[in-house]
């Protein structure tokens, strides 16, 4: 058996030829202070026991996988605190007429919570809730533009209909009755 080299955790690496004519064997003989459950074989290692490597890996490079491994752990950690900052859908809304899903909470003027109601807490911009306006007079809508009276909604079209969706069945008499 030729020794090939070693792991940081101070398993070795052989390789022999069992027989003329066939190819080496690969193979392990772990660090006997180490728990057979706690062995775990560098990727490098791995690679070059199942032929998918050619050459042995060096320490140098077993060295470098440990540093980014590490390095990995510190930004995955980062980007958890992010996502663990922002809201989220899933989280009990802020106010109590506020709905999920609708608005932002945030108290702009002109982003709606509940029906007509604006997100400053009053009822709508300028003073006039949203659904209310009588013919002819100045409302102003969601974004803060006005429009002239309580007009169609244009966001509120009507559903396609079906072609036996105004059906009425009439009465049925059996053929030959009059």
């Amino acid at each position: 058996m030729v020794e090939k080299g070693a792991d940081l955790a101070g398993n070795k690496y052989y390789y022999f030829r069992p027989s003329l004519g066939t190819r080496p064997r690969r193979i392990l003989k772990q660090n006997p202070r180490i728990p057979y459950s706690d062995i775990a074989i560098p990727v490098q290692w791995h690679q070059w026991l199942r032929y998918t490597r050619p050459a042995p890996p060096s320490m140098q490079e077993l060295q470098i996988d440990v540093q980014r491994k590490a390095q990995l752990k510190q930004l995955a950690a980062a980007a958890d605190a992010r996502w663990a900052s922002k809201p989220s859908v899933l989280d009990a809304p802020r106010r109590r007429n506020q709905e999920v899903g609708v608005g932002d909470g945030e108290g702009r003027v002109g982003v709606l919570g509940r029906k007509g109601e604006s997100a400053d807490g009053g009822d709508g911009v300028g003073g006039k809730r949203l659904e209310e306006g009588v013919k002819g007079e100045d409302v102003r809508d969601s974004w803060g533009e006005g429009k002239k009276g309580r007009g169609e909604n244009p966001w509120i079209k009507e559903r396609p209909k079906a072609a036996g969706e105004g059906f009425q069945p009439g009465s049925w008499q059996p053929p030959g009755a009059a």
